[in-house]
């Protein structure tokens, strides 16, 4: 499945956000890591992430390698949810 957002979070705190959310939701981990993307896995599927800013705000395009139920799908769009507010 592959996700596009847009959020006004810079693209390093996006990274930051997306290692915190899936140390703590997840026995995903980090396989490859670069400035721009993660890439996690686990039992559960994997999930690449890439981060790009443009006009002020940042692009998050995520792609699994599952469909949806209660694998790396489901905590993708959970993830990318939370990026909608700052705090």
């Amino acid at each position: 499945m592959r996700y596009v957002t847009i959020t006004d979070h810079s693209p390093e705190d996006v990274l930051e956000r997306a290692k915190r959310f899936f140390g703590e939701h997840s026995n995903l981990r980090v396989r490859e890591e670069t400035a721009s993307s993660l890439t996690f896995a686990g039992e559960i599927g994997l999930a690449r992430f890439a981060v790009d800013r443009d006009g002020g705000h940042t692009n998050v395009r995520v792609e699994t390698d599952r469909v949806a139920g209660l694998d790396v799908t489901d905590l993708a769009k959970r993830f990318l949810y939370t990026l909608r507010n700052r705090h």
